[in-house]
């Protein structure tokens, strides 16, 4: 279970880190790129302040890597991270409504 929560936390840093350019306003880049590095490192408390800061202001990869942080945070990293539930609502809505735009594709006449 450990190693597949794992593959999934690197897997997703690797989908955050191609979607930061892309739902990042230019100022906030360097901020999730920070993150990304701390996290690479290991240094996790530096790293989740960043991420909830991030998601707080609407960032969806951030929240997604800040849930995974509060949901596993004791077994994946040794330590419990919190966050309001409040946050968590607010951070379940971004990814889920994020994840609602992916799925959404566009009829067209040849049902393609």
């Amino acid at each position: 279970m450990r190693q597949t929560l794992w593959a999934a936390l690197f897997g997703l840093t690797a989908i955050a880190g191609s979607l930061s350019a892309q739902t990042l306003p230019p100022s906030a880049a360097p901020g999730f790129e920070r993150a990304l590095e701390s996290f690479r490192g290991q240094r996790y408390a530096g790293a989740y302040a960043r991420f909830a800061q991030l998601a707080d202001a609407g960032h969806v990869p951030s929240a997604q890597i800040a849930l995974l942080m509060v949901q596993h945070g004791r077994g994946l990293f040794g330590s419990d991270w919190s966050a309001t539930p409040d946050q968590q609502r607010r951070w379940n809505a971004l990814v889920i409504n994020a994840a609602r735009g992916r799925l959404d594709y566009p009829d067209n006449l040849s049902g393609d």
